[in-house]
């Protein structure tokens, strides 16, 4: 009974703490494709393809997942190099690489 209702008042505090980042990231997507349709920013499939054909990405394997900074504009794109993770940076607007990590 008290395990229950630990995880009721937990679910209950965490729940409403969710919604907001939820629905943030649809309106995030939301402007990001208003943004493309009207040529402010390249599109997502378009940037991913341009990256997998520069050299060293070339060699690598697309993860998928990419993350998206509104308020910078910017694309985290990750690839697979061997057995480690690569992040790469990507202007949404311009379609350069401005950053990797590693």
């Amino acid at each position: 009974m008290i395990r229950t209702l630990t995880f009721s008042l937990i679910s209950a505090l965490l729940l409403p703490a969710g919604v907001p980042a939820a629905a943030r990231g649809n309106r995030d997507q939301d402007n990001l494709r208003e943004a493309a349709a009207q040529g402010q920013v390249i599109p997502l499939n378009r940037l991913v393809a341009d990256v997998r054909s520069r050299a060293p990405y070339s060699e690598m394997t697309y993860l998928g997942g990419p993350q998206f900074d509104a308020g910078r504009m910017i694309y985290a794109l990750k690839f697979m190099d061997g057995s480690q993770v690569v992040v790469v940076y990507v202007d949404a607007r311009t379609g350069r690489i401005v950053g990797r990590k590693p």
